[in-house]
């Protein structure tokens, strides 16, 4: 069947359902997740907010109790044994207060009233914390104590007041052991199922009340600092087990009412279904997987033609072709990638007859100089600009009896080969070769590309030049019998850089009075001698970091100059 490639691919879409059985495992996912958070949210929060509420209560019922018992103690219109005897009978009626102890104002121990069966005892005297606390707020506790039987205690304070000042405070240890019976049945009969616990946890982090005897006054997991009205979860088991934690505070003290309950049994129901899904996601995928793997031979073969031809392209060549006919965009693509490969294979060759080109012309120009005439950067009518270069002479000394002692063949072989070590250096200082006249080069730098540093340029080519010929003389000798010296000059100066000759042969040189001195310097250097004006000295110390070692040569007078030079060899 010809149809075209979007119509595959919608085939191929209406063949794979997985999406939409994705996004609806997704949404019942997604429900159930939310009941199951909501309901475990609603039990934690029932629980945590009724003990809340009973230890607020309890405790404002025995704060109230011992407070009544001071207001009773100090009133001075009843009589002593009156006194005592109200204090006794509103002890009696709070048995979450287990004796009243009765100090003055300085925190000593002035008498008890204790019930001679319990076993609750107050401190011998109040410290100055307790103490101010107390008379600052109007009530304290004391650090909680494990008691006989597993039960909390917590030693509460109030002041005593007489005429408008603190005369002493009344101490009663607070018993925990109806907010621990609270705790202990909640947590059976609601979270036990659940391996959860409820516990009333303390400002120091540890367990005022909890279900496991050997877990109170041991610190719980969950601070009370930390504490938040929605299920907060956190990993803090050894098997790494991530729990449920849900706290309310308390308003009178900064205790905190916590449920803690694992997150895996929590959300039991949730993994369940999670999995259920996911198995029926994963039948419906693989169903549609097969049908879209039926369709897919189809378009497999074509595509996988065209990924070959595409490698081949990377792989430059470009002379293989698609020749597709599936009567689809595919056949499109294939012929355009034809016409493509085709106009590459052109362009290649075109390339190489550039590169071919340009390495010809490199042959007889500066290779900055061909690359701007390629560009059509460079100018091509006759003429030049002046600007500041360096230019160097190297010559062979003693040529002509060397072309006499040796075969044409074998002065030409030498002198290819030295021309060579030549203009490397040259190349290596990015200078320009502007010409070899007989057994001499001249080389430019500063041009075309303008260079700040040429004359540095200049004397560190010329230094390479007398080493790189020190080793190539060995083999000289060994192949021809003959040892070659250079002789260098080297000058700075203005000149004007550009084309010279006529309309149909040209040559890009400098031409100047810079040239002319540095072509007289070569004339008249020693072998293996380097010799510079002082204006190429001067440009190149100030232009590089590098000292050249250089000795005074003396002014000597140059041919075609009326005033001497002054002239320095450079130490190689």
């Amino acid at each position: 069947m010809r149809a075209s490639f979007r119509l595959k691919i919608a085939s191929l879409a209406a063949v794979v359902s997985a999406v939409p059985l994705i996004a609806l495992g997704a949404l019942l996912v997604g429900i159930n997740a939310r009941e199951v958070e909501s309901a475990t949210q609603a039990l934690q929060l029932a629980l945590v907010g009724q003990l809340a509420e009973q230890v607020d209560a309890e405790l404002a019922r025995a704060e109230g109790a011992l407070g009544a018992i001071a207001a009773t103690l100090a009133d001075g219109a009843l009589s002593e044994d009156a006194r005592l005897a109200a204090a006794l009978r509103i002890l009696d009626a709070e048995p979450a207060l287990e004796g009243v102890a009765i100090y003055d104002a300085d925190g000593a121990l002035i008498d008890r009233m204790q019930d001679p069966s319990r076993d609750a005892a107050s401190p011998d005297a109040l410290d100055a914390d307790l103490r101010a606390r107390a008379e600052a707020s109007g009530r304290a506790s004391g650090a909680p104590q494990l008691g006989d039987g597993g039960v909390v205690r917590v030693l509460l304070v109030v002041p005593v007041r007489a005429d408008e000042r603190v005369t002493g405070f009344a101490a009663a240890p607070w018993s925990l052991a109806a907010i621990q019976a609270r705790v202990t049945d909640a947590s059976s009969a609601l979270l036990a199922s659940r391996e959860g616990v409820l516990a009333l946890v303390g400002e120091d982090g540890r367990a005022l009340a909890h279900p496991d005897a050997a877990q109170r006054l041991e610190a719980f997991p969950a601070r009370p600092r930390e504490a938040t009205r929605a299920p907060r979860s956190e990993e803090r088991d050894e098997a790494g087990r991530t729990w449920l934690d849900t706290s309310v505070g308390l308003r009178a003290l900064p205790w905190a009412a916590v449920a803690s309950i694992p997150a895996d049994v929590a959300y039991a129901s949730l993994t369940q279904m999670q999995r259920v899904v996911a198995a029926t996601v994963t039948l419906a995928v693989l169903a549609a997987l097969l049908a879209a793997l039926l369709l897919a031979r189809r378009l497999a073969a074509p595509i996988g033609v065209l990924v070959d031809f595409t490698k081949a392209l990377a792989a430059r060549r470009f002379d293989r072709r698609v020749g597709l006919s599936t009567g689809d965009e595919l056949e499109v693509l294939g012929a355009a990638l034809d016409d493509a490969a085709a106009e590459l294979e052109r362009s290649e060759e075109r390339a190489r007859a550039d590169v071919a080109i340009r390495a010809d012309l490199g042959r007889y120009l500066p290779a900055e100089l061909v690359e701007a005439i390629v560009a059509r950067e460079q100018s091509m009518e006759l003429g030049g600009q002046r600007r500041a270069i360096t230019v160097l002479f190297a010559d062979v000394v003693a040529f002509t009896p060397l072309s006499d002692r040796l075969a044409p063949e074998d002065v030409v072989a030498i002198l290819n080969e030295l021309f060579t070590l030549l203009t490397e250096a040259v190349f290596r200082h990015g200078g320009t070769v502007d010409k070899f006249v007989g057994d001499s080069l001249m080389a430019l730098f500063g041009a075309p590309a303008e260079q700040p540093d040429h004359a540095a340029r200049a004397l560190f080519a010329a230094e390479d030049m007398m080493r790189f010929l020190e080793s190539a003389n060995a083999g000289f000798e060994d192949r021809y019998g003959v040892t070659i010296q250079l002789a260098i000059g080297v000058n700075t100066g203005d000149a004007v850089v550009g084309n010279v000759g006529s309309e149909t042969r040209m040559e890009y040189t400098a031409i100047g009075d810079v040239v002319n001195v540095a072509a007289r310097l070569e004339t008249i250097a020693r072998p293996s001698q380097i010799l510079v004006t002082r204006a190429t000295r001067d440009a190149a110390s100030e232009a590089s970091s590098e000292a050249f070692e250089t000795a005074p040569v003396g002014e000597r007078t140059v041919p075609g100059r009326a005033a001497p030079v002054e002239l320095h060899e450079v130490r190689w």
